[in-house]
């Protein structure tokens, strides 16, 4: 970015900069780089699954395309209908509940996996949401408490690593059951995480990944996180099943099927961040990024964020004439990755996302700390584009956006305690609409100071 490009608003500088993270969690060129060193035979097939299944499957068929390869076929399993990646059946399943395209798109797995023969290469290329998006429950469960599971365990704000625990264990092609029906194929998983952590066995309930996690872990996750209220009762009856030797554990990674599977992490949050880091020394715009990746609860995070800004600013020395000049209206920024998460009690009461929830908690504390919030702008967002059930990434806000909700007619305060945050924030003109990026690296949080 040249100095004319640069934006004359900490608004403006913070969408660029959250752009920025988008691309550099491009899963095309992540793809493309991984591939490069993948040998892939005469007969090879692709099968993506995730947010990012679109771009991911169309480097896969371009990178077999220059080599005068041509995959036999496979699937490309996504959140929202493109025109495809030919000669790929492109298939719309559900997110983040699955329903019946989540259905049709499992059954589609089976009805695929017999055209693979012994000894084909099976490139699997996994990326966020692919657990609903390909949902479909085990032998012996009801779709109905599947997505009773599903729906209580977001409800209750409980970590994507232990939704996905709970998840691959009732999933039909969950905790390696993929990589194990293509045991006589050569398969290459390559994965953009979505986790935190970024452990392959987590990430979309790990479909070429064993469940290192048996029934009783998964009793004790659920008593520890209190979680048990959230497990329907056919849930809880499989688990006693398995406990007593009448239904068969997860498949384990020790297993040989799935040794010789190595999922290969490709893409993750931290490449996000690098991609901030590098369009803020564009600008020569200092930037601070967390070493830590940013969990629990969106509102109680918010709070504690937007108190790092202020306290950030307290010891900033003036910006003397012979420092790089700034090309920005930001004397400095502080950014974090990672996923937070939101509780709800009782019946939903409101419309929002995690990432305006947090947004709209620092917009309280921005507002409370006075003359000393202003001159701070967050902008809280997911990569994927898409924030809860809504149309919005995210949210901007700052020392106004508070005051503006009133003035709009509306009751922050209420919208914080609701989980109504995308009202309110709509109301102030803070929402953040990016449409879908095609890609998911979990969230970002920026903060800038003038």
């Amino acid at each position: 970015m040249t100095d004319a490009n640069a934006p004359t608003s900490a608004r403006g500088v913070a969408e660029l900069l959250f752009r920025a993270a988008v691309a550099a969690s491009d899963p095309y060129a992540a793809t493309q780089r991984a591939l490069d060193r993948v040998e892939v035979g005469a007969r090879s097939w692709i099968l993506a699954t995730g947010k990012a299944a679109i771009p991911m499957a169309r480097a896969a068929v371009d990178a077999l395309a220059a080599r005068q390869r041509t995959p036999l076929g496979g699937l490309a399993i996504t959140a929202s209908r493109d025109e495809g990646a030919p000669p790929l059946q492109v298939i719309t399943g559900d997110h983040p509940m699955p329903g019946d395209g989540s259905q049709a798109a499992a059954d589609a797995i089976s009805a695929w996996l017999p055209l693979v023969q012994p000894g084909d290469d099976v490139l699997v290329l996994i990326s966020g949401g692919a657990s609903s998006l390909m949902a479909a429950p085990v032998d012996g469960l009801s779709a109905a408490a599947m997505h009773d599971l599903f729906r209580g365990l977001h409800r209750a704000g409980a970590p994507i690593a232990v939704m996905n625990a709970f998840r691959k264990r009732v999933t039909r092609w969950g905790a390696g059951r993929l990589a194990m029906a293509l045991s006589q194929a050569r398969v290459r998983c390559l994965i953009a995480s979505d986790v935190i952590g970024d452990d392959p066995a987590a990430i979309a309930s790990g479909p070429c990944s064993g469940d290192p996690l048996t029934a009783a872990d998964l009793v004790a996750i659920a008593q520890r996180e209190r979680l048990w209220g959230a497990v329907p009762d056919e849930v809880r009856q499989l688990l006693d099943r398995v406990l007593a030797g009448e239904a068969a554990e997860t498949p384990k990674p020790e297993l040989p099927a799935l040794d010789r599977v190595q999922p290969r992490l490709i893409l993750g949050n931290r490449d996000a961040l690098d991609g901030v880091a590098r369009a803020a020394a564009d600008w020569s715009l200092p930037m601070r990024l967390a070493p830590t990746p940013i969990t629990g609860g969106a509102a109680s995070m918010g709070r504690a964020l937007a108190n790092a800004p202020a306290e950030a600013r307290r010891p900033l020395p003036p910006h003397h004439v012979d420092a790089a000049p700034l090309s920005v209206p930001c004397r400095l920024g502080l950014a974090w990755g990672g996923e937070t998460t939101v509780t709800m009690e009782g019946p939903p009461s409101g419309l929002g996302g995690r990432a305006q929830e947090l947004a709209l908690a620092a917009a309280e504390v921005l507002h409370a700390l006075g003359a000393e919030g202003r001159g701070i702008t967050i902008l809280s967002a997911g990569t994927d584009g898409r924030d809860g059930p809504t149309d919005a990434a995210g949210a901007i806000v700052d020392g106004r956006t508070w005051s503006r909700i009133a003035l709009a007619g509306g009751d922050p305060a209420r919208a914080l305690a609701h989980h109504d945050a995308y009202p309110a924030l709509d109301a102030a003109g803070a929402l953040l609409r990016t449409g879908m990026t095609g890609t998911n690296v979990n969230d970002v949080v920026l903060a800038l100071i003038d």
